[in-house]
Parts: C-alpha cells; structure tokens; sequence
C-alpha cells in the first residue's frame, strides 16, 4: 500500500504501516539489529515522493474517488437551492448556486471593462479553432441589485456590437433572452445535455 506520512517532507512509501514505523519512529531495542539500521538509515527502496510531486500525488487520488456524475434529480435540487437564493435575495446562495454551475458547464468568467465592478459576468468558450476567442451564453449578475440576466449565442469580447449591447443591458436599456431562475432553468438543460453526452 502506499503511505503518506505528515511531515515536514511529507513523503510517500509504497510498503507496509509496520515498516514505515520502523523507518520513522524506531524503539531503542530494534536499533540493536543491523538490519533495521539498514533499513532505518535507506528509504529509497520504498520512498515514492516527497514534497510538492507527494501533494500532486494525493491531489490526483482523491479526485480519482470523487464521483462527479449527477442526474436530473441533482440538477433539480441545485436549481430548488437556486430559486431559494434569489427569493430570499442571498448574494451567497446565489453564487453558491451559480459556481456549481459554472463548474458543470465549463464557463469561465469575463473581464469586460464597460461593466461597473459590481457586475459580474461568465460565458463558455466556443469550440471554433478561430484565431479571434468567442464564447457562448453570456451570463451576468448585478450584485448591487441581485439581478441575474443571460444572452444566448455567441458572444465576442472584440466586437463592439456585443459590447454596446452589455453596456445597454447594464444601463437598463436592453433585456436579456432569461431572466432570474430562468437563467439557472436554462443551465440545467444545458448540464444534463452534457451528462447525457458523456455517458454515450
């Protein structure tokens, strides 16, 4: 088995708990047996990592365990969770809320400079192998007044049209394609389409 031992150089042994209490932490009597001393004062047989390749280690193992598939029945809690958080008007379970599915459907956020810094936005990027980078679902949050609002299709950053439309959008002057829990309604027909997609 493999064994992590929480120390200052936190290495992992591919050997037994017994034999790496002997390594670390002798008694007086086994120090008597060369061949513990042996064994004491040389790892490298069982030594697998130390240090940052140890904490990469782990990192990968524990995700190997994590079950990260989900069924409608997930997506309908998270979106119960969802319209909680806007009608008890929870900044925190709203972004709750809007990073598990950020997480779920690859989006990213967005530095866009014409919005305020209370407007926060996210989008997926599209699959287009163009050289200019254009993204798709155009999600934003006004945090100053909990408004959650989305934009279908594809978005460019570059493209002054899109950009005068977020300007307008935060302004008041234009609507989103969703609003509110729409928006959360809409992600999840999104996530469970994805779901489908891997399982065939």
């Amino acid at each position: 088995m493999e064994v992590a031992v929480l120390d200052n150089e936190l290495p992992i042994y591919h050997t037994t708990v017994d034999d790496v209490t002997l390594r670390k932490s002798p008694y007086w009597q086994q120090m008597f047996c060369i061949r513990n001393i042996r064994t004491i004062m040389n790892d490298h047989d069982v030594i697998v990592s130390k240090g940052k390749e140890s904490l990469k280690r782990l990192n990968v193992n524990a995700l190997a365990l994590l079950n990260l598939t989900y069924t409608r029945d997930d997506l309908t809690l998270l979106l119960e969770d969802a319209r909680r958080g806007l009608e008890q008007e929870s900044i925190e379970q709203i972004y709750e809320s809007l990073d598990i599915f950020i997480e779920l459907l690859d989006f990213q956020p967005l530095s866009l400079e014409v919005l305020e810094p209370g407007f926060q936005s996210f989008a997926r990027p599209e699959l287009n192998g163009g050289v200019v980078p254009s993204f798709e679902h155009l999600v934003l949050f006004d945090e100053e007044n909990l408004s959650l609002g989305l934009k279908k299709g594809t978005f460019r950053p570059q493209s002054d049209s899109d950009l005068g439309w977020v300007m307008e959008y935060a302004r008041g002057e234009e609507t989103a394609d969703l609003q509110g829990i729409d928006v959360f309604e809409f992600l999840a027909e999104l996530a469970m389409v994805k779901a489908q997609a891997q399982k065939a």
